[in-house]
């Protein structure tokens, strides 16, 4: 283990921090990992019931996919990374047994917005804001945000969003259902505690049954291999490759934008 996820077990709560605040927590591939380690360790401990996911830092909950790595792989390297560690993160994710919430600080955008999207219950800060940006990139979001927002939102809400790349404030997110409790920046965490226990102090077995019985209604699987598909199309694509070339040249030149 390495001290990019801080982990952390009490009363049958786990809390598992992302902590990589100078990157505002992108996810890079050891980060990916390291977290999937994780969520397999809160599945197989019968102590934990329940686990808190949140970023380290201030700036952000998690702003996705580290570009700049990628930046560093050949399109063969990084489609193989794509295929053997991402997708299968997100699908371990969204196939847990157990319950999470996701207490969001900060930025909460594209792959950190999947992982917020792939918890139960979702505690926002005021001054968080979420997005899709992948169409930017040439990409869709292939980890689970196109099948759960569009549930969450509407087929509707969830292609503008995806398709223009836009970010919306906490508010609008909570309008939106997307949010489950806003609250001020200073008690976020507090706020996932307090749920946390609620959950774990409740019958297991019937919380884990309700959480079975919502995702199967979800109908999630089919819909994320199909994404899958689908961003193999646009990840070959040379529009694509385009338009990650633009990226690293402003990266280079330090105009890019971060997040």
């Amino acid at each position: 283990m390495t001290d990019l996820v801080n982990f952390e077990r009490e009363g049958g709560i786990a809390r598992i921090i992302l902590n990589r605040p100078e990157a505002m927590n992108a996810l890079n591939r050891d980060l990916f990992n390291e977290l999937r380690r994780r969520i397999e360790d809160v599945e197989a401990d019968p102590e934990i019931k329940v686990a808190v996911v949140q970023g380290a830092g201030k700036r952000a909950f998690c702003v996705g996919v580290d570009l700049k790595e990628r930046q560093t792989l050949s399109d063969d390297a990084a489609d193989q990374y794509r295929r053997a560690v991402v997708f299968p993160f997100y699908l371990a994710m969204n196939e847990r047994a157990k319950p999470m919430i996701a207490a969001v600080s900060g930025y909460c955008l594209g792959g950190g917005f999947e992982l917020a999207l792939a918890a139960d219950v979702i505690v926002a800060g005021e001054s968080s804001q979420f997005g899709l940006p992948e169409a930017r990139w040439g990409l869709i979001p292939a980890g689970g945000a196109l099948q759960l927002l569009s549930r969450i939102a509407g087929p509707l809400r969830t292609k503008e969003l995806a398709m223009t790349g836009r970010r919306i404030d906490s508010q609008e997110a909570y309008a939106m259902g997307v949010v489950s409790h806003l609250v001020a920046d200073e008690v976020v965490e507090e706020r996932a505690i307090e749920i946390a226990k609620m959950i774990a102090d409740n019958v297991q077995t019937a919380v884990r049954g309700v959480k079975r019985c919502v995702d199967h209604l979800v109908g999630f699987r089919q819909g994320f291999d199909f994404d899958i598909e689908v961003s193999n199309v646009c990840y070959f694509s040379p529009e694509r490759k385009t338009a990650l070339g633009k990226f690293g040249d402003e990266s280079k030149s330090g105009s890019a934008e971060r997040v």
